[in-house]
């Protein structure tokens, strides 16, 4: 691919990032390709369509091309996820990845060349999910990656890499997008989304998120934040309400149900410390419990708002890490947030 024929117009339909498109655009302008980069940046923003539109960047057929939609044949089945040189391991459904799947996936195959591109693309999404072994046996290949290898580490939780890693990697930070890009994506492509400004704010500048904020999800939303503001400490019987309330949607609604629910409390606390702090209405993501939000944040002051983030985050690392019972977790933690 030839310097200077590539316009800033790349990855046309991915929205915003764009200091990050045009960061790799000019590796590929100036042809400083690195060998190994990090994603690293909240879930659902678009990590992964850049990784992808990047592959079929450096491996477009076409040098006359303006963006990565050329309709190459290259493009075309990257796109489709039908590119032999472009692998995408993403592991659905394991809490994990083992030594095993970077041996099998990735060491036993980076080392071929590829078969009709330039550059044979590994791209590891949820890279944080790599156990020890997984990541001890990654950085090997890391150290000495083969010249017509690209490898893309995806990741919520940068931290969660070895160092050894992530200095190995070429860095590109995402952020969330912007409440007014999630709103106009809605406007146009998910017209039924209900409230677009709503789903905009709670989507916390995430578009699967915002995709995935449905009737039902607002529905939860309110019945949570009423299980917490019925709670009164003085009566027994509101506190074993709430929770078997929660406790019967998170019967319902599957393993992820419980991470909705922390969710939702940690947005409402942010919203009250918001509220309390600048009481910029603007920023609040709950704007339409305004009323409630107000009642909630005004018996309460803000290091005592704060201190309801650590009781959250106790919570959810004694029920992730520690196997704690899910009823007695979620009593301790509505009694500590409505207090």
């Amino acid at each position: 691919m030839l310097a200077g024929k590539i316009k800033i117009m790349g990855f046309p339909q991915i929205i915003g990032h764009e200091p990050q498109k045009e960061f790799l655009l000019s590796s590929v302008r100036k042809n400083r390709i690195s060998h190994a980069y990090l994603f690293s940046g909240p879930e659902g923003v678009g990590k992964k369509l850049v990784a992808v539109g990047f592959a079929k960047l450096i491996n477009c057929a076409d040098e006359r091309a303006e963006d990565t939609d050329c309709g190459c044949a290259s493009c075309v089945k990257t796109e489709k996820g039908l590119n032999p040189d472009v692998l995408v391991f993403g592991y659905p459904g394991e809490k994990t990845i083992k030594v095993d799947n970077v041996r099998e996936d990735i060491e036993r195959l980076i080392h071929l060349a590829p078969y009709e591109n330039p550059y044979k693309v590994f791209i590891v999404d949820g890279a944080q999910r790599m156990n020890f072994n997984a990541q001890n046996a990654f950085l090997k290949t890391l150290e000495e990656p083969p010249p017509n290898s690209v490898i893309i580490l995806i990741t919520t939780l940068a931290d969660q890499l070895m160092p050894t890693i992530r200095s190995r990697c070429q860095s590109v930070v995402f952020q969330p997008l912007e409440t007014r890009k999630v709103r106009e994506f809605l406007e146009k492509e998910n017209p039924e989304s209900g409230d677009p400004e709503l789903v905009s704010r709670i989507s916390g500048g995430s578009i699967s998120r915002a995709l995935a904020t449905d009737e039902d999800y607002l529905r939860k939303r309110t019945e949570y934040i009423d299980c917490l503001m019925a709670v009164d400490g003085r009566k027994p019987l509101t506190l074993f309400d709430s929770v078997e309330r929660i406790q019967k949607e998170i019967k319902g609604g599957g393993p992820d149900e419980l991470k909705t629910v922390f969710d939702i409390f940690s947005v409402w606390l942010r919203d009250s410390v918001v509220l309390k702090t600048s009481g910029e209405k603007d920023e609040i993501v709950n704007a339409d419990l305004l009323e409630r939000l107000s009642e909630y944040s005004g018996k309460r002051n803000v290091s005592e708002l704060l201190g309801k983030f650590s009781a959250l985050e106790e919570a959810m690392t004694r029920i992730s890490e520690n196997n704690a019972n899910v009823e007695v977790s979620l009593e301790n933690l509505l009694l500590r947030l409505s207090v």
